[in-house]
């Protein structure tokens, strides 16, 4: 650890890796502190194993928030410690094909789905329309703005807001914990993968494949340290189920200190240095540059409501536009307005707009949502030719 912190001596490199207090002595003393019955032979094993991992990549922090699992997990064999490593993860996630898999089997492919903002780096040129390049306000704030909190668990709908409601994915454990970090985030080679180094060998080009993992989650994690600023954010945190219970404020404040907030931004993920967006806005982006019958969020679970939705602004211009018949009626019986030309064929023209406009909306509403059927009847037909063609396959 000594030639790790030797390599550290300009601010440059300083910034890049992200605060690197890389489990030295101050690791040691965080272990005291939340571990204090536990022998310094229990304490220093645990360290020297992090610290053999944290050789190969920077770990962001070394406080422990999980400190009850930690005391569990001490006296343990590495086997068992893997296991338990595992035990941070969720108990199930989806495939792109929706089959359900056991995290545990495949951690990368679990972490490439909870760390997953393919669909916002798909419109990352737009993302300021949505939202300014700013951090996230505090949770106290959020609800002074009158935005409920509605837990998600979604990476790609994490700080996206719309009228009253605020979506936050809540920490998972395994980003919590130092060990997992080292074992899971950090570059698994002997070379460096800080954004920019990329490393030639052998005349081939190399980039660590767990370089988009840790910048988004140390994205996430950055967009929790200005969630919770104050103390009163953490209660709202633990309250609202988005840190878990065992988490304590000095520990997360300490998580905080080590992440190095003020020089995070050259390794996070492009997405977090906007923090809140506009729900409306990044449907319409979506909709024009991704998929033209469908939103960011699918704001429409059932028919009826398209049709709610469409025919309700339908029905207020008709009343707007019967409204502006009467005047033109009312104007035609006036001696000054029935003997001019302009506006009689002004109220010729309204009156055949006033027949044909709704007729022509209400039509294309009604093609749109037969576009809208078709699309999803032949992605149900798909999906349910993959499935059984996959139960053959396993037969």
């Amino acid at each position: 650890m000594a030639c790790h912190t030797a390599t550290l001596t300009r601010r440059s490199q300083y910034q890049c890796l992200v605060s690197s207090a890389c489990f030295t002595a101050r690791a040691a003393t965080n272990l005291h502190i939340f571990f204090p019955e536990m022998s310094d032979g229990q304490q220093y094993g645990r360290q020297e194993e992090i610290e053999s991992q944290g050789n190969r990549a920077v770990i962001p922090f070394s406080i422990r928030i999980l400190a009850g699992e930690n005391e569990q997990s001490a006296d343990v064999a590495r086997r068992d410690h893997d296991e338990w490593l595992l035990s941070l993860l969720p108990a199930s996630y989806r495939q792109e094909s929706r089959k359900l898999v056991a995290a545990g089997q495949h951690v990368t492919a679990c972490l490439e789905g909870e760390l997953d903002l393919r669909r916002l780096t798909s419109i990352r040129g737009w993302l300021w329309v949505a939202g300014l390049p700013l951090p996230p306000r505090p949770l106290h704030h959020q609800l002074l703005l009158g935005r409920e909190i509605f837990v998600t668990e979604q990476m790609d709908m994490h700080l996206i807001w719309t009228t009253g409601r605020m979506f936050l994915k809540p920490v998972p454990r395994f980003l919590l914990e130092p060990a997992f970090w080292a074992k899971y985030l950090c570059c698994a080679h002997s070379y460096d993968c800080s954004p920019g180094n990329d490393v030639v060998q052998r005349g081939t080009k190399r980039t660590c494949l767990r370089l988009g993992l840790r910048q988004r989650a140390l994205g996430f994690l950055f967009s929790y340290a200005a969630l919770i600023s104050h103390e009163s954010d953490f209660c709202i945190a633990q309250e609202k189920h988005l840190l878990p219970q065992e988490a304590r404020w000095p520990a997360w404040r300490m998580l905080v200190d080590q992440l190095d907030a003020e020089h995070i931004h050259p390794n996070i993920d492009p997405r977090f240095h906007h923090g809140e967006l506009r729900l409306s806005r990044l449907n319409k982006i979506y909709a024009l540059s991704q998929t033209p019958f469908r939103g960011y969020m699918t704001r429409w679970n059932q028919y009826s409501t398209f049709f709610q939705d469409h025919f309700a602004w339908l029905a207020s211009a008709t009343v707007y536009i019967a409204i502006v018949l009467t005047a033109m009626q009312v104007g035609l019986t006036t001696k000054n307005l029935s003997s001019n030309d302009a506006f009689q064929s002004a109220s010729y023209v309204f009156t055949v707009f006033a027949i044909l406009g709704p007729l022509s909306v209400a039509l294309l509403i009604v093609l749109v949502f037969c576009c809208i059927f078709v699309y999803n009847w032949v992605r149900a037909i798909n999906a349910n030719k993959r499935h059984l063609g996959s139960g053959m396959s396993r037969q």
